[in-house]
């Protein structure tokens, strides 16, 4: 109650759904990634700035190989980092990559997975909305010619 009177007084009348946005764009994110989880999707959700907003429990156990976690930003760090970082800045940017594009990484167990990166709907139109994109990452048969990377 006093935070909704605290925004009245300081936005003035008909500033409350600007004042609130971001709390809104917040649980819309968890709603988001709450959702992915429960379908089973391994995803990372990223802000604007290419930072993890969440990396889901399945997601954080194909992590650490390929593909890292640190100081809040996924890093790849082989010699297909600039490809990676490119695709990363197309999905920030509100853009889909050429045919769905994405980079096969190893995973901890000795396997591999697929990751691709797709921009959020309404990402880059909207400056309240935190998530600007999904990163996707899908397991792989450890044998067969999904395995083959092309850069």
């Amino acid at each position: 109650m006093a935070l909704a009177y605290q925004i009245d007084c300081e936005a003035g009348p008909g500033q409350e759904s600007v004042a609130l946005a971001p709390l809104l764009e917040g649980a819309r994110a968890r709603g988001v990634a709450d959702a992915l989880e429960m379908a089973g999707q391994a995803a990372i959700l990223l802000g604007g700035a290419g930072n993890v907003l969440h990396a889901g429990e399945s997601a954080k156990a194909l992590l650490g190989e390929g593909l890292r976690l640190a100081d809040g930003r996924l890093v790849l760090k082989d010699e297909r980092s600039r490809w990676f970082d490119r695709l990363l800045e197309t999905a920030l940017e509100g853009e889909e990559s050429a045919n769905g594009e994405g980079i096969i990484l190893p995973i901890p167990d000795g396997g591999a997975m697929r990751v691709r990166i797709l921009p959020f709907e309404g990402g880059k139109r909207n400056p309240a909305q935190l998530l600007k994109a999904i990163v996707l990452l899908e397991r792989l048969n450890s044998a067969g010619p999904e395995m083959v990377n092309t850069p």
